[in-house]
């Protein structure tokens, strides 16, 4: 009995060890098969994401070097080997842009926005296709919103460039109040950018805001007084400002920059037109800066000018028609005290000064009307009338 019994246990562990060596080989082939799977799996995955990396690296550049369709079929191929990959999709959505697919671009953007709405870039490309399709409001929205969304890298100089876009889009479609808060704001968040106040200063002159222009102006004058852009700039504005006295102290020393710099270069020949005729404006002009007895010297200079001035108009209408002169009025005026006032009389009274330089402006002005544009010093005196500074008080 007890030899059967050990024989039975022999022979069950027999059957115990085979099991286990069978289950053990098993185990380790499936193992094996594991192994070999999942290598053959990183395998084609790591070649998956090669080829997509590959094909979109060819997307960016096809979209660099200025061909969008090209990138297009690239990039599709990426996302193909990359499905939902979003910064290949963001790529796609800019190549169908610049190749024109406005409105597949358009919707194809506005699908990656619903995810990020707060992306700045986004909503910077949001806007620019709503620019393109003419839908001004939407564009500004959009353009406001990339302002205020999230940037990757220098948040602060992307939006400032999304702003000045933005104040040059409100512009070109004469929103001038906007493009000039635009513009406000974008200089305020970077006072001593002198790089900045020159490219400020000429979009507020195109936002029709040209005092706003000549301040930032003065703020590069602040940093680089020498500076030859802004001194150009700035004569001209303050010459259309009828301020000649300074606009020709802001063209001699733009001339003098010119001449330092590029001496064998010709100087812009409006600018020297500026400078030649603001140096004759101050050789007549009676300034109130003036030392009285000059003031009043150059006053009657130019009444001079101005009677004669009158006189061969009016002589010229009267025998040309044989009707009443168009000028009776002002002639009255010429008769009047205000025109015959002597030099002691005008040293003692500013008021009477202003009473007959008025007289001298309202001449040039009407004789122009009447019998054409004036030459030599009337024309200058003619300048000085219309000019914005004539009636300042």
């Amino acid at each position: 009995m007890t030899l059967e019994t050990e024989n039975d246990w022999s022979v069950k562990r027999r059957l115990i060890l085979r099991d286990s060596l069978t289950f053990l080989s098993l185990a380790l082939i499936t193992a094996l098969l594991f192994a070999v799977t999942l290598v053959l799996f990183r395998s084609f995955a790591a070649h998956r994401q090669e080829l997509a990396q590959r094909w979109a690296a060819r997307g960016q550049a096809a979209i660099a070097s200025g061909h969008p369709d090209q990138a297009i079929v690239a990039l599709r191929t990426a996302l193909s080997y990359a499905p939902g990959e979003r910064s290949y999709e963001l790529l796609l959505a800019q190549a169908l842009g610049d190749a024109g697919h406005t409105e597949e671009s358009y919707n194809y953007f506005l699908g990656l926005w619903e995810t990020q709405p707060g992306d700045g870039f986004i909503n910077l490309r949001l806007a620019r296709l709503a620019a393109k399709k003419n839908d001004l409001q939407v564009a500004v929205n959009y353009y406001r919103a990339a302002i205020y969304g999230t940037w990757e890298g220098d948040g602060v100089v992307r939006r400032h460039e999304v702003r000045l876009e933005l104040s040059r889009y409100l512009i070109a479609h004469h929103d001038l109040s906007s493009a000039r808060t635009e513009l406000l704001v974008t200089g305020g968040n970077a006072p001593d950018d002198v790089g900045l106040a020159l490219t400020l200063a000429p979009l507020l002159e195109q936002a029709g805001a040209p005092h706003d222009a000549l301040n930032y102006y003065q703020k590069v004058f602040a940093r680089e007084p020498n500076n030859q852009q802004a001194l150009e700039a700035a004569g001209r504005l303050e010459y259309g400002f009828g301020h000649f006295e300074e606009a020709h102290r802001l063209l001699e020393r733009a001339k003098h920059e010119h001449d330092t710099s590029a001496p064998n270069q010709a100087w812009p020949p409006d600018l020297q037109a500026m400078l030649d005729t603001s140096k004759q404006i101050l050789s007549i002009e009676p300034s109130k800066k003036l030392p009285a007895k000059e003031r009043v010297t150059c006053i009657l200079n130019v009444c001079d000018l101005a009677k004669k001035r009158f006189d061969s108009c009016n002589a010229r209408v009267s025998a040309a028609s044989g009707l009443p002169s168009p000028l009776q009025a002002l002639g009255a005026r010429w008769m009047s005290k205000e025109a015959t006032i002597n030099r002691a009389a005008l040293l003692n009274d500013t008021g009477e000064q202003d009473a007959v330089m008025k007289l001298v402006y309202d001449t040039e002005i009407q004789t122009s009307q009447i019998c054409g544009a004036p030459t030599g010093d009337d024309a200058v005196l003619l300048m000085l009338a219309i000019s914005p500074k004539a009636v300042e008080p």
